[in-house]
């Protein structure tokens, strides 16, 4: 594993400054990365820190507040039993999902195939961004893009490369509109991605460019 979310966004991760669709795709990342998770740990205990060291108000009326605490409803409910492996099937292949998506699992809609060799699902989490499980077979490479918005990728299962290197699992990238790039699967080699998209994709190279008309681009 050797790309990873930058500090600034573990940090705002660790003090709930992300939003949702960001900070999902941060907590399945350090589900796998023993190394973020470490990190994300530190930010918390200085979160901590920070808070314990806050000045208090003494004029509050604790009395008042610790009775709005003890009038909140009971949950009668019982503790939520840890969640099960959840899997996908797809092109003959079947993945676990990592915990923090199994929740999704009903959220996830049927498989698109684009050439029997890219298969897209889309996960429906946010009306913010595009959220896809993505599969790509091996030996296959996807044209050349770029990105209205930003990409956020994370490596589930394989692997994939691009000009600018090699990512296996667990691998997090996040590219913007300054990157063009054609990710491609090696000959053996097939790869499972969770993809969060902020706006379309663009083509920049060849006939894929149609999907470019009236400036829409494509999401996958």
């Amino acid at each position: 594993m050797s790309y990873h979310p930058q500090d600034s966004m573990l940090k705002a991760y660790a003090e709930g400054l992300l939003d949702d669709v960001s900070a999902f795709t941060i907590a399945t990342h350090i589900e796998s990365c023993p190394k973020c998770r470490y990190q994300v740990t530190q930010f918390e205990s200085q979160c901590g820190l920070d808070l314990v060291n806050t000045s208090v108000d003494t004029n509050d009326d604790f009395s008042s507040m610790l009775d709005d605490i003890l009038a909140l409803e009971q949950n009668s409910d019982p503790f939520r039993a840890p969640r099960k492996p959840t899997f996908i099937e797809v092109n003959g292949k079947k993945f676990r999902l990592p915990l923090s998506l199994s929740r999704f699992r009903e959220d996830i809609s049927d498989w698109k195939s684009y050439g029997g060799k890219v298969f897209s699902a889309s996960v429906d989490i946010s009306s913010q961004a595009r959220v896809n499980l993505m599969y790509i077979a091996e030996d296959v490479r996807i044209p050349q893009h770029t990105h209205k918005g930003l990409e956020s990728t994370l490596v589930l299962h394989g692997g994939f490369s691009d000009e600018d290197g090699h990512y296996g699992i667990g691998d997090f990238l996040l590219k913007d509109a300054s990157i063009k790039h054609s990710p491609f699967t090696k000959l053996g080699e097939d790869c499972l991605c969770l993809t969060v998209l902020t706006e379309p994709m663009i083509f920049t190279q060849g006939v894929a460019r149609v999907f470019n008309l009236f400036g829409k681009g494509m999401y996958p």
